[in-house]
């Protein structure tokens, strides 16, 4: 089961190197989207050469490689869509990415066709890129730069006020501790966003080093049918804590179907990660907040060498 978490969790709701630093996008206080254009990076970084070639490789393969950034560049066999959800993050609701329902416009084959992407950064800029902080803005930049060139990638964010989830910390207290560096933790699946993986097949899963934001991300789509969960917590360190999962005798039937919906929200995978919430101090709540969505304009399939 562990596989297939990794593989549906990663795939489902995407993912993104980090957090937004970026001012909050104004208005949006009416249920009428209020449209504006995804703001420009305060500086004009850009790849020094990038390759394009599009690959054969099943996604779900793919999703599970180490790739991202390197000491020089950046390196990707996924499909674009992973590619667009790094590029690009909310500025409002505190989510560390979009999931795939938050994009508008989403060409069916950015979701199937992988390319393989080798990019390399200019001498200049390496003493920048070596900085952890200073690369999740270049990188989140440059793609950004690679996408507009390479797809001729257009688009516009979308701001509406709805009824959301939230992530909040339960009565009594987060039962978790803040991650200590100098500690090792067991080896798993390495998250592109920032924290590892590790399940433990039916009985939970553990994360390490990993932000409120970025798990409340995950939760969209594992077990909110993929509508956004916002991190309300007022936690902004990372934490290690393990999710222990309560089974039902619902969720065992659950499991027994097929028909379920591989996205989350009704799903075997979903119910019993809400039912781990509890054992870590955490739940979901609902309340009126601001959404947001990236609407692609444009899009083409990018142009190889």
């Amino acid at each position: 089961m562990t596989g297939k978490i990794c593989i549906i969790g990663l795939m489902s709701c995407g993912m993104a190197i980090g957090q937004t630093g970026s001012a909050p996008v104004t208005g949006g206080t009416s249920t009428t989207p209020t449209a504006t254009a995804a703001p420009a990076p305060t500086r004009a970084y850009a790849f020094d050469v990038v390759s394009i070639r599009q690959n054969k490789t099943p996604a779900t393969v793919a999703v599970l490689k180490q790739d991202g950034p390197t000491a020089d560049g950046y390196r990707s066999h996924q499909p674009l869509a992973l590619l667009l959800l790094t590029a690009y993050v909310p500025q409002v609701g505190g989510a560390a990415f979009y999931t795939i329902d938050q994009i508008k416009g989403l060409p069916d084959w950015m979701m199937s066709d992988g390319y393989d992407i080798d990019a390399r950064i200019a001498d200049e800029n390496r003493a920048e890129w070596q900085n952890p902080d200073t690369q999740k803005v270049m990188l989140r930049a440059m793609l950004q730069a690679l996408l507009a060139e390479r797809c001729k990638l257009a688009v516009h964010r979308e701001v509406k006020e709805t009824q959301v989830t939230t992530l909040v910390v339960a009565k009594g207290g987060p039962k978790f501790k803040e991650t200590d560096p100098t500690v090792e933790h067991p080896g798993g699946q390495k998250m592109p966003f920032g924290g590892v993986l590790v399940g433990h097949g039916e009985d939970g899963m553990s994360f390490y080093d990993t932000s409120m934001a970025s798990f409340a991300s995950l939760l969209s789509s594992w077990a909110n049918g993929g509508r956004p969960v916002q991190d309300k917590t007022g936690l902004t360190g990372k934490y290690d804590f393990t999710l222990k999962f309560g089974k039902t005798a619902a969720d065992e039937q659950q499991d027994e179907s097929a028909a379920a919906d591989p996205r989350g929200g009704g799903t075997p995978l979903g119910s019993l990660v809400l039912s781990g919430l509890n054992s870590v101090g955490l739940k979901l709540d609902s309340e009126k907040g601001q959404v947001e969505t990236l609407v692609i304009d444009h899009m083409e399939r990018p142009s190889e060498n």
